[in-house]
């Protein structure tokens, strides 16, 4: 059995959803140079979890970050909202993992705001 790309199917999963709620809003896995000024990026990463159902299905934490000029929770509330809130094509189930958490990145600057979710990803054969 193979384990999925699960950051990669939400990423793209959100990035779909982004073009038509938020145009302005990139949706990434790898962060670019940001820099202050910048538009929204959200960022999908795989916090990773446990093998406690392999080789069925593996149970990645997903981690989403918004960085943004300003603190602006916008992007990451509506970002939770979708992955709690719909059935994610790819994804077998999306539960709630922690609430959102804001920072500030020393070097640009940027506000960021993040929350997880833990997620139940089928392998495949």
């Amino acid at each position: 059995m193979i384990p999925v790309d699960g950051a990669q199917i939400i990423k793209d999963w959100l990035k779909t959803r982004a073009a038509a709620d938020h145009p302005d809003l990139r949706v990434v896995i790898e962060l670019p140079d940001w820099k202050f000024g910048a538009g929204p990026i959200l960022v999908v990463a795989d916090d990773s979890g446990p093998m406690d159902i392999w080789p069925v299905a593996t149970s990645p934490q997903i981690r989403v970050t918004s960085w943004t000029s300003g603190r602006d929770r916008t992007y990451v509330n509506w970002a939770m909202a979708q992955l709690l809130g719909q059935v994610i094509p790819g994804v077998a189930c999306v539960l709630p993992g922690t609430g959102i958490l804001d920072a500030r990145d020393p070097k640009t600057r940027a506000d960021l705001a993040s929350f997880t979710v833990r997620t139940r990803m089928r392998t495949t054969p």
